[in-house]
């Protein structure tokens, strides 16, 4: 391979890093999709520009599959699911032809699983499932000894990893609020304000019942019973 080559192959695959990297951030499957669709063509044209046609028209038939994804997406349908029965067939029948080695099948089931992730409404189950695919295809690229590949997906793999975790803390958190504010809720449904664990009534205020109080008592009480945190934040 000539160093124009080389060169050439390591700007096509730095920039279908930054597509797909880009892709994991973004909150729109429609915007998912087609900044992978993005990232997938330069992928399958580097695939062939260097004879590796087995990946090369595996990862260009993705793009026709997210090419069909999107265009039901835009119609507000799903997938018709024998379209994606005949993509994984086609992917198996490439990677079966090109095998060269055991190691020829991890790309094959990667991308069974990406067909698996397109049905997926949530983008964060969709991201889950790229990650794991990611990951095997880092184990590809080091069995296959194409080291700059590796690095290239292993960078992809720790910007999803990052989105991923980030994700599921925020989710955690919402969640946490939710249950909180919900139990928050049912006491005072069933229990009222007044007999709240973290009900605070000043206690310098004696309620007193004498017709000699009965105005600025009254007021007084009033105004400390407001200092309840329930009132104050409920």
């Amino acid at each position: 391979m000539s160093n124009v080559n080389f060169i050439f192959i390591q700007i096509f695959g730095m920039t279908a890093t930054v597509f797909l990297c880009v892709s994991y951030m973004v909150k729109s499957k429609k915007k998912f999709l087609f900044l992978g669709l993005l990232g997938d063509i330069i992928y399958g044209l580097t695939f062939i520009f260097v004879n590796s046609w087995g990946a090369g028209i595996i990862t260009l038939l993705s793009c026709c599959q997210f090419v069909f994804v999107l265009i039901y997406l835009n119609k507000q349908k799903q997938l018709p699911k024998f379209i994606a029965f005949l993509f994984v067939t086609l992917f198996l029948i490439v990677g079966c032809v090109t095998l060269s080695n055991v190691w020829d099948i991890i790309p094959m089931i990667i991308y069974c699983f990406y067909t698996m992730a397109l049905y997926y409404e949530d983008i964060k189950k969709i991201k889950l499932v790229y990650l794991v695919s990611n990951l095997l295809l880092v184990v590809y690229d080091i069995m296959v000894m194409a080291y700059a590949n590796a690095f290239e997906d292993c960078v992809e793999s720790i910007c999803l990893f990052n989105v991923v975790f980030i994700d599921f803390i925020k989710s955690k958190k919402i969640f946490r609020g939710e249950i909180i504010s919900a139990t928050l809720k049912k006491f005072i449904l069933l229990h009222g304000t007044k007999t709240f664990g973290f009900c605070l009534q000043s206690s310098s205020v004696e309620v007193k019942t004498s017709n000699n109080h009965n105005f600025n008592n009254s007021l007084k009480h009033a105004s400390s019973t407001n200092q309840c945190l329930v009132y104050k934040y409920g």
